[in-house]
């Protein structure tokens, strides 16, 4: 896009405007197509919002007073009878296309030493079947069940998009209706130095980073797909983070549970491992429920715990939400106010970048801010926001380290753990090796039960070291 010199100098005014001329001090080096690639670039960012979030990433923390565990906990435990009418609510929001699931997948699989976005590492036991697949395959359950594919939407990065895009026609979207999937990117920020000024990765380019999960909402809106699920009259969204395969994609008791309350905005939740454990912490402030970040939630606070010995703020959050449509758009697709948006935070990171003079720096110590928003901090502002406590060992197995917790390896003997018990409920009493329950058999325990209920498992084929449990199988 070629830029004119009035555009020009309205970019530069802008950016000055807010104290980060610097941008522009290798200006003069620079040839009419590298200045091109600048003003380009910088007419995507918001001047404002580069201000707004440094000025939150500063302000000091909100004083921690008299917090306390947040109330009305209700368990979901999948066999609880008295749950029926809510499974029974949710399926029928699903049969009529009411809700639709959301994918945050903008990472890469690098940490986990995968070349490709995370959502193409492969999680299962024994098929190996990328975290992308076996997502699918939760989806596609629902389109047999009910003659209509779910909307998908997955939320990728400037990093991963086109690979992730090119991943699923590759796979010819593993069977599901490509017209019913649809990606969008994550929206980015610029990186802060410690003094707040914008950094150079090249003389003609900013060093940008993810606007955090909590982006995900405004990506929502300005991507169209809000406008898509109002066309469709979708209400609700199912959103879950890629990197976890036990989450229940579609879960129709925590949909019932949801609408039943009248709430805009549900969690899940599980009990903490240890007041370490990396996970957000959900509190109880006044009349808001909110969650800390575990990077700011103070030690006393994390570690205080009761008589029986257990944490006293034990509930961590798990990425795994429910949001009503109108909600996600009241939220993000509106200015900020002091009632709407969600604030910036600031992590601090190494980061490669131009010094003043023009040489690159590497680092050795964080050098940098990155401002991220966190879809959590939406609690606050939703009304009659729920939060359900669930079984850690049924939902939650999430793969982040090569190695140790939260691994690939911690992963799957959590889901063979999860499938052993499966069979148990039903009579197997073998404990198998290995164990894979294929989503497009049952992505969820009662299900499991109404299909087996249908079709009987040969209990011949699961007397073995392993075994793979599919529909073409029974």
């Amino acid at each position: 896009m070629s830029l004119n010199l009035i555009d020009e100098n309205k970019i530069k005014d802008s950016f000055a405007s807010i104290g980060q001329e610097q941008i522009f001090r290798f200006w003069g080096e620079l040839n009419r197509t590298e200045r091109s690639i600048l003003l380009n670039q910088l007419e995507q960012i918001d001047p404002l919002e580069c201000q707004d979030a440094w000025k939150e990433i500063n302000l000091l923390p909100t004083p921690v007073l008299n917090l306390q565990p947040p109330p009305a906990i209700r368990s979901t435990d999948p066999l609880d009878t008295g749950l029926v009418s809510m499974h029974e609510s949710g399926e029928e929001m699903l049969a009529k296309g009411k809700v639709a699931a959301f994918t945050v997948a903008g990472g890469q699989g690098t940490r986990l030493g995968h070349n490709g976005p995370k959502g193409t590492f492969p999680c299962t036991p024994l098929k190996k079947h990328s975290l992308f697949q076996h997502f699918a395959e939760n989806l596609s359950f629902f389109t047999k069940r009910f003659g209509k594919c779910p909307r998908w939407f997955i939320m990728t990065s400037q990093e991963n998009h086109t690979q992730t895009r090119k991943y699923f026609e590759k796979n010819q979207f593993f069977g599901l209706d490509k017209n019913r999937v649809t990606f969008f990117q994550q929206g980015m920020m610029p990186a802060f130095s410690m003094d707040g000024k914008i950094l150079l990765q090249e003389k003609n380019q900013l060093v940008m980073s993810p606007n955090g999960h909590g982006g995900s909402l405004k990506a929502l809106v300005e991507s169209g797909s809000i406008g898509l699920m109002e066309e469709e009259e979708i209400e609700c969204i199912s959103y879950f983070q890629v990197d976890n395969p036990m989450v229940y994609c579609m879960d129709p008791t925590f949909i019932g549970l949801h609408k039943a309350s009248g709430s805009e905005m549900s969690s899940k939740a599980v009990k903490k491992l240890s007041s370490e454990e990396r996970v957000g912490t959900f509190v109880q402030n006044g009349e808001s429920l909110q969650v800390l970040e575990y990077s700011d939630i103070p030690q006393k606070i994390s570690k205080e715990k009761l008589k029986n010995g257990s944490l006293r703020f034990g509930l961590g959050s798990i990425a795994i939400h429910m949001l009503e449509r109108n909600f996600v758009h009241r939220v993000a697709g509106s200015e900020k106010t002091k009632s709407q948006g969600l604030k910036y935070h600031g992590a601090h990171k190494k980061v490669c970048c131009l010094d003043k003079e023009g040489s690159r720096v590497h680092p050795s110590q964080p050098n940098a801010i990155k401002a991220e928003t966190f879809v959590f901090d939406a609690l606050p502002l939703a009304c009659d926001p729920l939060l359900v406590e669930i079984n850690r060992e049924e939902e939650f197995g999430p793969i982040k380290n090569p190695s140790g917790s939260d691994s690939c390896s911690s992963s799957e003997k959590l889901q063979i753990s999860r499938n052993q018990r499966w069979l148990k409920v039903i009579g197997v009493p073998e404990r198998l090796n290995k164990v894979e329950i294929s989503p497009l058999f049952a992505p969820t325990l009662p299900y499991f039960l109404e299909q087996t209920s249908k079709f009987p498992l040969d209990l011949k084929k699961l007397s073995k070291e392993s075994a793979l449990i599919e529909l073409q199988n029974t």
